[in-house]
């Protein structure tokens, strides 16, 4: 996905360039289906396909495209006899003229779809705020969703991230999460928190993630458990939130939850729950 300051950057500069989309993997490398970058004058100007030297090799049949669309299959390759770990590709190579009202439109609005996994994190605290960042760059859609309006600054969170001024409780009420979404709750206090995590756990999402203590984390399961609710959510819940690395700051907070995130997301809804 390219950001809406860029795409509007290449239709005022009438770019022509190429789009390489990954339109299959065979699993063995970084490359997930649908990654995405752009390619212009001679350079990448945005995205990825998983770097190394398949991405070289991307790059390279962009220089030398010279059809309108044309699918290469690319093989990570490494000098010698030692083993390749890029895995095989088949990516879709698109020429584009952004200087094109037509073409312009039309990819302005095929490269800003919203179709990265949804993540609902409930809270505008320092850890929301690494893991917007963290998380937007490893291919998540951001909602960040909090009534202080003196954390909810634009500037504090990725470009791509949609702000929301609204109780916890009252986005989800009206915002059903579907089933592949994502939601972390890391309110200003239990209260609120608990408030929330009630509300989701009769959604569909597969993830819901809290911060907090294990002393937190027990008192909210006995609750659930006396409103009847904690076999609607235990199967879902991550809670305290995170991949134990010892982590204490905020930015290594983050770092623990969005590889917990990036997990679940590998495992296309089979996640293995962390016991409370």
């Amino acid at each position: 996905m390219l950001s809406e300051s860029l795409l509007n950057e290449l239709c005022h500069n009438k770019t022509r360039g190429v789009i390489a989309t990954v339109i299959s993997s065979n699993g063995q490398g970084p490359a997930r289906q649908g990654n995405t970058l752009f390619w212009a004058s001679g350079q990448l100007i945005a995205g990825t396909v998983g770097g190394g030297s398949n991405e070289q090799q991307v790059l390279q049949a962009c220089a030398e495209l010279v059809t309108p669309e044309h699918v290469v299959e690319i093989s990570s390759f490494l000098p010698g006899t030692l083993p390749s770990c890029g895995g095989t590709l088949q990516v879709k190579l698109i020429k584009v003229d952004f200087g094109n009202p037509e073409e312009a439109a039309f990819w302005k609005k095929e490269l800003s779809r919203k179709d990265r996994e949804q993540l609902y994190i409930m809270g505008a605290g320092h850890v929301a705020m690494e893991v917007a960042w963290l998380a937007d760059r490893n291919d998540f859609q951001v909602h960040i969703i909090d009534l202080r309006e003196e954390l909810l600054l634009a500037d504090r969170f990725p470009e791509n991230c949609t702000l929301h001024s609204i109780s916890g409780k009252q986005f989800f009420s009206k915002n059903a999460p579907a089933e592949k979404d994502f939601i972390i709750i890391a309110g200003p206090d239990h209260a609120t928190d608990l408030a929330v995590l009630e509300h989701v756990a009769t959604t569909s999402a597969h993830y819901i993630g809290v911060m907090g203590s294990k002393k937190k984390i027990g008192s909210f399961k006995e609750i659930l458990k006396k409103k009847h609710l904690w076999q609607t959510v235990a199967d879902r819940l991550y809670a305290p939130i995170g991949i134990k690395i010892s982590s204490k700051t905020p930015g290594e907070v983050a770092v623990s939850i969005v590889a917990e995130l990036i997990q679940v997301r590998s495992t296309f809804n089979k996640a293995v729950r962390i016991p409370i």
